[in-house]
């Protein structure tokens, strides 16, 4: 179930990129700006500097512990997995990596787990798809010659805007949930199994409400349409338009939310944490593409390949380096963000200004993609030692 699912919700995901050719968790302070400026703010890659003038791979080498990373990837490559560390070394010219974590839930939860993590991928795609149609409506709203129906768009497009950001606040928090269920995080606070599945019902639920109120936006559209005889084609085409793809949208988010409560279910009855799950790795190879900007390296893993771009280093007291952000991207793809250390923990001064840092660069972890901490056990979290 869980598999189909998932196929299902990542053909969800490209339908809806298609129209633009493309305790475990830490919550920055709110951002300043609605879900949908961000989005339209970040329709292409972000594309910020590396730290190539302060940068030398060979003392990057060696063994990193995962602070966290941000839930789109995590959910997806890493769920059921705690602990997760990455060895970097280098033999006969060749820099090689070897990541590994810790299982903790079965691989048939792990899979529903990734199963909620495309489905809320798959609103949040379909929900900046809305916001794209936004401005133009804004703009048409202030040139209608009636003003009465110019309030009214205006009024509507405001009111699905704020639907847009609550449901978008509504999925993060259901994609937190997610990643405890994913970590077997029940440690501490009365957290279980049982009240992270109601987490993700109870968010769902709101986020169904914004949801219609999406799919009643689209409808106010169609009305103001049909309303504006005396307005120019031009003006009547665009809210047609709108209104068309507003709607498809609408039920693209739907499908994507009756996903969720569908993962949901599936999870009560097979995610409960096991025990001596094993140590899961994968193994690949990193690539300096440009000696102009060392930093931007490249990573090989079977046959994917994606962008390793180092943003930001701190340093220990004797020079080496001691925590890395590291920022992935590909156009149509998705994109992901690191922190690593050298160390099980870190400083939450250093992890903020980390994350502060890329979200002004433009690198913005909202609805699917909230940023969350990995669960390290302290010492060698249970797994043999990596050799260097």
């Amino acid at each position: 179930m869980a598999l189909r699912l998932g196929c299902v919700m990542m053909m969800i995901v490209l339908l809806a990129m298609a129209g633009r050719g493309s305790d475990a968790t830490f919550t920055n302070k709110p951002p300043q700006s609605s879900f949908c400026q961000r989005a339209e703010a970040s329709r292409q890659c972000a594309n910020p500097p590396t730290v190539d003038s302060d940068f030398k791979v060979e003392e990057y080498l060696g063994k990193w512990y995962e602070i966290g990373s941000t839930a789109a990837f995590k959910l997806l490559s890493e769920a059921g997995l705690v602990c997760n560390q990455a060895l970097y070394s280098s033999a006969n010219g060749t820099l090689s990596l070897l990541n590994s974590g810790l299982r903790v839930i079965s691989r048939l939860a792990a899979a529903e787990v990734t199963a909620i993590n495309v489905a809320a991928r798959g609103s949040c795609a379909a929900a900046r798809e809305v916001c794209y149609q936004l401005p133009a409506l804004i703009e048409l709203s202030q040139s209608l010659s009636d003003p009465s129906l110019g309030h009214r768009l205006a009024s509507s497009a405001q009111a699905a805007d704020l639907a847009l950001h609550r449901l978008a606040a509504d999925v993060s928090l259901v994609q937190q949930a997610n990643g405890d269920i994913s970590q077997a995080n029940y440690s501490s606070g009365g957290r279980t199994l049982q009240s992270s599945i109601d987490v993700i019902n109870r968010y769902t639920k709101d986020a169904e409400e914004h949801q219609d109120a999406i799919a009643d936006f689209a409808v106010e559209l169609n009305k103001i349409r049909a309303e504006a005889t005396k307005e120019s084609k031009e003006a009547q085409k665009t809210l047609g338009s709108a209104a068309l793809k507003i709607g498809a949208s609408s039920a693209g988010i739907e499908v994507g939310l009756k996903a969720l409560e569908v993962g949901a279910k599936y999870l009560m009855s097979n995610g409960q944490p096991i025990d001596n799950g094993g140590v899961s790795s994968v193994t690949g190879t990193i690539t300096q593409p440009n000696a102009t900007s060392p930093a931007k390296l490249e990573v090989a893993i079977s046959v994917a390949k994606s962008p390793y771009w180092i943003i930001a280093l701190e340093k220990a007291k004797d020079g080496a380096y001691s925590a890395a952000l590291v920022y992935s991207c590909q156009q149509g793809v998705g994109k992901s963000l690191f922190v690593l250390s050298r160390e099980p923990t870190l400083e939450m001064t250093t992890l903020a200004a980390f994350l502060s840092k890329a979200e002004s660069l433009g690198i913005y972890n909202d609805c699917e993609d909230p940023f969350l901490l990995t669960l390290q056990r302290g010492g060698s979290c249970g797994q043999p030692p990596l050799s260097m």
